[in-house]
């Protein structure tokens, strides 16, 4: 007998819950009830002065008292009938819950609620789903196992609600089988540690070897897998594996490649293969930004033997939608260090991450010979003269700081000015053994003397910044191979302007969603954003898309080659720059410098 849960339609009516009770408390409090028969009944002292001892004055009366000699009326037949016929109803349910009781072994919970207060229920049958579902069966032994049905009808990957909702499924069948099998005690906990083995969950491949789930056709590579370095064919099917889901409702670069590295770091420190899935990328194709990723020397699984969650699984799916399972609580709890202090504690995490940086960030050809000619040039200078690279990474469009005074603003280019002249000073300045009174004689109002070897290196998301006056002469684009433009700048380069054109759309402000989204869409409003098919993407719109993308990663590989680095640490891009110049860089001699608050660095934010 197979069990699965499904959601409650909501217009169905409300259900009574059966963990509810009653306590009989309740009833000890109610006083009995005076009927018409004791206030008519003779052996009421207070009442026998209304009876009389003639007869009644009227025959068709009935004589409120029964007459000597005679049996009472035929109303004892009907009671003793009744009696019989409900105990023999309570019989036929007795036996039937008890035959029940044998045929379904163990009963499951029949409801719950979701912690978004959404209603769940088990519904039992002897049938597989027909939709993606964890679904209770019973192994060889009779007991009660959890596992997760994918129909081979499917194509790989599932869509983002489908996993969220497996996952979630998942933990409350887990929860209801250890509730029962720990009945003594008061409470199981709903979620198990990060490591730790659920022994009610069985895996796909030893469900199919039980006979307990239909057995999957081998079906090759999908067709949305990122071609490896090394060819696969006649290769063994992996092990163990990690596939990481290039899918987000999220518009932006960061988010996507954060994620993407933490879950190599995460799939080498578990001997797990890695695979990537770019079918539902809103960037397009992995191909058109990076280098193909290292060999995995093995094929991937069946598409239905890898499910989101539980982790011990054997083929793990990982992607925005479970970012919540791979790397919520539990993660975090596994490996941070509780030995250590503030950002300290964060060390493995930024491991993680690290490995998938050294081994995926690995630009295509065109793009990582322009990196290579660029940081030459910008770092090469510099270092040859004894000075200092500065790089500035200030992000503004639909992301706000954290600090609580620029929560619905930006963070000041003046604060990023004054750390920049403050790690010039540490380390030029005072490096120099100038004495306080000539520093004090030091130009404020310029970041750097006229003839110094130090530069600025800025990179942002608004084109505006580029041109204000705070930052200085030193300061130069990390970048020029790719350049978001003004709308002023736009109109320039067009010079006469197009008749067909009503008007030209630039970058002021930075990267926001909408307008990501709409690139090179028929937009006329805010309101035709929500109806853009993000599933089937025009190829004149994914061009422009591919170019916004390339220029956030060239923008990260020549900034991060500077000495030192000011950001804001609510940006994404922060974060990663941080990865990519390493933990002893960054952390350790304190070469990356946050101007949002007193925050530390931290891996995925979720």
């Amino acid at each position: 007998m197979l069990i699965n849960a499904t959601q409650k339609a909501k217009t169905m009516h409300a259900r009574r819950n059966p963990n509810l009770a009653i306590s009989s408390a309740a009833y000890s409090q109610l006083s009995p009830s005076v009927t018409s028969a004791t206030f008519l009944s003779p052996t009421v002292a207070s009442r026998r002065n209304l009876l009389s001892p003639s007869p009644p004055v009227s025959p068709s009366l009935p004589s409120l008292i029964p007459r000597h000699g005679k049996k009472p009326t035929s109303s004892n037949h009907s009671r003793l009938l009744k009696r019989l016929l409900i105990g023999f109803c309570v019989i036929i349910l007795l036996a039937w819950l008890i035959l029940r009781q044998i045929y379904t072994h163990h009963p499951l919970d029949t409801s719950y609620e979701e912690d978004g207060g959404e209603e769940w229920e088990m519904v039992g049958g002897n049938n597989l789903p027909k939709e993606p579902s964890a679904i209770v069966v019973q192994d060889v032994k009779g007991n009660s196992r959890w596992a997760v049905s994918i129909p081979a009808t499917y194509d790989f990957p599932l869509k983002p609600a489908q996993y969220r909702e497996i996952c979630t499924q998942s933990m409350e069948l887990s929860k209801s089988l250890r509730e029962q099998a720990q009945a003594s005690s008061s409470m199981a906990k709903r979620m198990l540690a990060y490591y730790q083995q659920d022994q009610y969950y069985i895996d796909v491949q030893e469900a199919e070897e039980q006979g307990l789930l239909p057995p999957s056709k081998a079906q090759g590579k999908p067709k949305g897998f990122v071609e490896d370095l090394g060819q696969s064919l006649g290769e063994p099917f992996c092990d163990r594996t990690l596939t990481y889901v290039m899918e987000t409702e999220d518009a932006g670069f960061g988010n996507t490649l954060i994620r993407l590295w933490m879950s190599f770091g995460l799939a080498m420190k578990e001997n797990r293969t890695f695979f990537i899935d770019d079918s539902k990328w809103p960037y397009g194709q992995y191909s058109s930004y990076f280098a193909p990723p290292p060999s995995a020397h093995c094929n991937p699984p069946p598409t239905s033997h890898m499910v989101p969650c539980p982790h011990n699984a054997r083929h793990i799916v990982v992607s925005a939608a479970t970012v919540r399972q791979t790397f919520g609580h539990a993660f975090t709890e596994e490996w941070e260090d509780p030995t250590k202090m503030r950002v300290a504690r964060q060390h493995n995490i930024f491991d993680f991450i690290r490995v998938g940086y050294e081994a995926l960030f690995v630009l295509r050809p065109d793009d990582a010979k322009y990196v290579t000619e660029r940081s030459a040039e910008i770092y090469g200078p510099v270092a040859e003269h004894g000075g200092i690279s500065i790089g500035i990474h200030v992000r503004r469009g639909d992301k706000h700081p954290y600090e609580y005074q620029y929560q619905k603003d930006y963070i000041p280019l003046d604060r990023y000015v004054d750390a920049a002249r403050e790690i010039y000073i540490e380390r030029i300045e005072n490096a120099g053994g100038k004495s306080k009174k000539k520093r004090s004689l030091w130009n404020e109002n310029k970041l750097f003397s006229r003839h110094t070897a130090s530069k600025l290196v800025l990179a942002s998301d608004d084109p505006v910044v580029y041109d204000t006056p705070e930052l200085g002469p030193n300061t130069i684009r990390a970048q020029e191979r790719i350049i978001l433009a003004t709308k002023a700048t736009l109109e320039a380069a067009q010079g006469k302007k197009n008749p067909w054109i009503d008007e030209i759309t630039g970058w002021e402000g930075g990267f926001y969603r909408d307008v990501f989204f709409s690139l090179g869409r028929p937009v006329g409003n805010a309101n035709d954003i929500s109806k853009l098919d993000n599933t089937e993407v025009p190829e004149g719109a994914m061009g422009i898309r591919e170019l916004v993308g390339r220029a956030y990663m060239l923008d990260l590989a020549v900034l991060s080659k500077a000495d030192t680095m000011v950001c804001t640490v609510s940006s994404i891009g922060c974060r990663l720059l941080a990865v990519m110049m390493g933990w002893d860089s960054a952390i350790v001699k304190g070469n990356w410098k946050n101007v949002d608050g007193d925050f530390d660095w931290k891996g995925i934010v979720w």
